[in-house]
C-alpha cells in the first residue's frame, strides 16, 4: 500500500487506507486512530523537552506548540508511539502505513499527528481568525501575536512549508 503526504486531504489520506468518509463504521475507525494520535500529540505538550532549542529556552513558550517546533526525532518517537500503542481496532490501520519511505517510519500514524497538530494550530482555524471562538482573553492575545509573527501572505500556514524543519 502507498503511503501519503502529511499535507492530502483527509478524504486521500481515507482512500489510501481502503475507507470512505462518508461511510459510519469507516468513520469511526478513523476517529478511533485520531483520537490515539491525540494522545500522543497531548504528550508532546507536557513539557518543553520535545521543542528545539530555541523554543524550548524562550521563557515566553506556551503550549500548544507547533509541528515544526517538535525536534524531528521527537516527531519520530511521537509516530512510532501511536503505532506501538494502537488499539486492536485500529492496529491493522497502522501496520499498513510501515514504511522506511520519505512518509516513514508510518505514514498512517505521521499523517495523523501531522493533521492534529494543524488542527489545533490557531493560523489555520478560520473560526477563531474571525473572533468566533466566544473565548477572548488570553486566546485572543495569543492569536493575535501568533498572527502578528506569520507572513502576511493569504491562505493556510503550513508548518513544513512556511515554518523550519
Amino acid at each position: 500500500m502507498s503511503g501519503v503526504g502529511p499535507r492530502v486531504s483527509k478524504e486521500e489520506f481515507m482512500h489510501s487506507l481502503g475507507l470512505r468518509s462518508g461511510d459510519s463504521q469507516h468513520e469511526q475507525y478513523y476517529r478511533a486512530m485520531r483520537d490515539e494520535a491525540i494522545m500522543v500529540y497531548n504528550r508532546l505538550h507536557q513539557d518543553k523537552s520535545h521543542l528545539i532549542d530555541n523554543v524550548r529556552d524562550d521563557p515566553d513558550t506556551r503550549p500548544p506548540f507547533f509541528w515544526h517546533h517538535i525536534l524531528p526525532d521527537h516527531q519520530r518517537w511521537a509516530i512510532m508511539e501511536i503505532w506501538r500503542n494502537s488499539g486492536p481496532m485500529t492496529r491493522p490501520l497502522f501496520d499498513r502505513g510501515g514504511t522506511n519511505s520519505e512518509y516513514g517510519p508510518n505514514w498512517v500514524a505521521g499523517w495523523l499527528l501531522y493533521s492534529v497538530f494543524r488542527s489545533r494550530d490557531v493560523r489555520n482555524n478560520r473560526n477563531r481568525r474571525k473572533g468566533e471562538n466566544n473565548g477572548g482573553g488570553e486566546s485572543d492575545k495569543r492569536m493575535r501575536q501568533v498572527e502578528e509573527t506569520t507572513s502576511p501572505k493569504k491562505g493556510y500556514y503550513d508548518p513544513v512549508r512556511n515554518g523550519t524543519l
